[in-house]
């Protein structure tokens, strides 16, 4: 976090009080002594050593007298193509700036305190992106769930006609009925003892049994969340054989074409609706397959050497987390810390490949948070050390919104012939959004992605029949026009923000065919971003990431709310913008006038990471419950360590 924290200097009871001064005499001879306060101001520590960016002319972009900015300024038109801008993130003290340091639940709270101030941050756009990413999710599940006419087969009807397949005396059968029994199925079967002792073991395990995230919005959705959780149980595979549940289950599914071609469709679905599966499924269990040979392939990959009925699905954490603590992690270990080491040095690539789901997708427009120079627009911004800073905590806050949407799944006028204006005397950077226009460009194409994916598995109109869910209820549109409309606002965001800092988009052909409109779309979203009722949602969110069995401790990844902090643009003065009367066809001429800087607000998440002594992961309400109780987050720290 950016503030810094006050400390004062220890004085003698008899000194007289800060400002004030007294006579003492000694050996006769009369002193004066003077008392004075001093605050002395430490910048925190950073999680990794960052520098300051420097200037190389020999990196700055060609000048393109093309590149006109949209917005004249008093009679002026702006060139920006050679402009280079610096931005930093001031530190805030926390006697003078206790009310952009306190927490607030949501963004529209935290902008209303100085709303002509406040730029929209990477944050607060990626919240209107949560709550649509949250309803879809939510919407999507429920209607696989309980089935949707001839399009979607109900996860539970496919397992209860495993169970049909399998019959009351299999070793299956209780497995299955114990499942079927969320879902207020009976199903016949003969070892009731079994099936009782499985479903008390499910329950017993709060990270499968305990409804977390958007699903606790209402009884289908904690009742889905349930169910799909209790058969992504693993069975593990031990020695050359598969697990005798896994085999009856696989069988019964290869037995029958209809059901395996429904069951495929099903696993297949969410291999591209998060990730591609982190266990086998039963459709890897054949007579021919080699079991020990796919668990050894399964571990070499950081993959799951066992079967699951729906298995959830695997992300570039995971893999890498499996990897670095195959025993569990240590005490004390920074998970969040490892990602980012591991994305810097280029030891974990989030680019996506050709299984990536939704979520790489989603992660993958983060990546220029954690490695600036591979946006476009790094070649026209200059970043101080606590700007780094500021978006690695940014890149934390936001994966964690990601794997929390998840949670169940996953393991930017003079006419001709008119007097000149009057001379352009002073210039201050003008930005509409937060300057990270390659987060905005890869978030449009992860809903890209996404909407080509659901049109070809789904299909059009089933998408224009279901609308997102809410906590209170429906979103106002169905999921195919909200899709289009989300792809529009970011792809507006990213036009935008290239205006802001001078650069031409970089897309490819044909891939917005209405660049006006996004563009458009996206200013009127800047313009009443305060009135949307998705930044009104309370942010606050938690998600257990990796745990340690032999310990009986789990890591918690969370963002505990939503604070201000300052962002500082400036022009670089080797570099300042080009100016020339606006309508007019003169030579763009380097601005001589005075470069002034920018300072916004812009809300950020606080994020926290802790180890808590047990297996078991708070709820949405029950962390913002605490959240509500400790007054910092050391304190929520120390509260969910109880």
């Amino acid at each position: 976090a950016l503030f810094a924290a006050p400390g004062c200097s220890d004085t003698d009871s008899d000194d007289p009080a800060p400002g004030k001064s007294r006579t003492f005499y000694k050996d006769g001879i009369p002193y004066e002594e003077y008392s004075v306060e001093r605050t002395d101001y430490r910048d925190p520590p950073m999680r990794v050593a960052l520098v300051d960016d420097r200037l190389d002319p020999q990196t700055v972009p060609a000048f393109d007298p093309e590149l006109v900015h949209p917005e004249p300024v008093e009679g002026w038109e702006l060139n920006l193509s050679r402009t280079m801008f610096h931005l930093d993130t001031p530190v805030l003290k926390p006697d003078r700036d206790e009310v952009l340091l306190e927490l607030r639940a949501n963004y529209r709270d935290a902008a209303h305190y100085a709303q002509s101030q406040i730029l929209p941050s990477v944050n607060l756009i990626d919240g209107k992106a949560k709550q649509f990413d949250d309803g879809l999710y939510a919407a999507l599940d429920q209607a696989y769930y309980a089935g949707h006419e001839e399009t979607l087969t109900s996860h539970v009807e496919l397992v209860r006609r495993i169970a049909e397949a399998v019959g009351p005396d299999s070793p299956a059968a209780p497995f299955l009925a114990a499942g079927l029994e969320i879902a207020g199925v009976s199903v016949p079967v003969r070892d009731m003892e079994a099936k009782d002792r499985v479903l008390s073991e499910f329950e017993a395990s709060p990270l499968r049994s305990k409804p977390l995230g958007f699903y606790n919005w209402s009884p289908k959705l904690k009742e889905c969340y349930r169910f799909l959780k209790f058969f992504q149980r693993p069975f593990w595979i031990m020695g050359d054989e598969f697990p005798e549940v896994a085999r009856e289950l696989a069988a019964a599914v290869h037995a029958d074409p209809e059901l395996k071609s429904d069951y495929e469709q099903a696993v297949s679905f969410y291999w591209r609706l998060t990730n591609p599966a982190v266990a086998l499924s039963l459709l890897d269990v054949t007579e021919d397959a080699d079991a020990a040979a796919l668990a050894k392939e399964q571990s070499a990959a950081n993959l799951h050497a066992a079967v699951a009925v729906f298995p959830a699905s695997t992300s570039r954490e995971q893999r890498l987390f499996d990897r670095l603590f195959p025993r569990g992690f240590p005490e004390g270990a920074d998970l969040m810390q490892e990602l980012i080491r591991a994305v810097q040095s280029g030891e974990v690539d989030l680019a996506p490949g050709p299984e990536s789901g939704w979520y790489d997708y989603q992660a993958f427009a983060l990546e220029t948070f954690l490695l600036p120079s591979r946006g476009d627009e790094s070649q026209k911004l200059l970043l101080t050390a606590r700007y780094k800073q500021r978006m690695l905590d940014a890149f934390a806050a936001l994966i964690t919104k990601r794997r929390e949407t998840h949670i169940r799944q996953l393991a930017a006028a003079g006419e001709n012939g008119a007097e000149p204006p009057e001379p352009l005397r002073k210039l201050s950077p003008r930005l509409r959004l937060e300057p990270n226009a390659t987060y905005y460009l890869r978030t449009a194409r992860a809903y890209r992605f996404l909407q080509s994916f659901l049109e070809k598995a789904l299909g059009r109109e089933v998408l224009s029949e279901i609308k997102g869910l809410r906590e209170d209820g429906t979103r106002e549109t169905h999921l195919a026009a909200e899709l289009d409309s989300q792809q529009e606002l970011f792809y507006g965001f990213y036009l935008l923000s290239l205006e802001d800092v001078g650069l031409a988009p970089a897309l490819v052909d044909g891939e917005l065919p209405d660049p006006d409109g996004a563009r458009n779309r996206a200013l009127q979203w800047l313009k009443d971003f305060a009135t949307d009722p998705d930044l009104a949602v309370d942010t606050r969110v938690v998600v257990p990431v990796a745990v340690n069995l032999e310990r009986g401790t789990t890591q918690l990844w969370g963002t505990a709310g939503v604070r201000l902090a300052r962002l500082h643009v400036r022009f670089d003065s080797q570099f300042p913008p080009s100016v020339r009367p606006a309508g007019s066809e003169d030579e763009w001429k380097p601005f001589d006038g005075d470069l002034n800087s920018t300072t916004y607000l812009i809300p950020v998440d606080e994020f926290v990471s802790v180890e808590i002594p047990r297996l078991d992961c708070p709820t949405r309400e029950e962390f913002r419950r605490l959240c509500d109780q400790a007054k910092d987050t050391a304190e929520l720290v120390e509260l969910l360590r109880k």
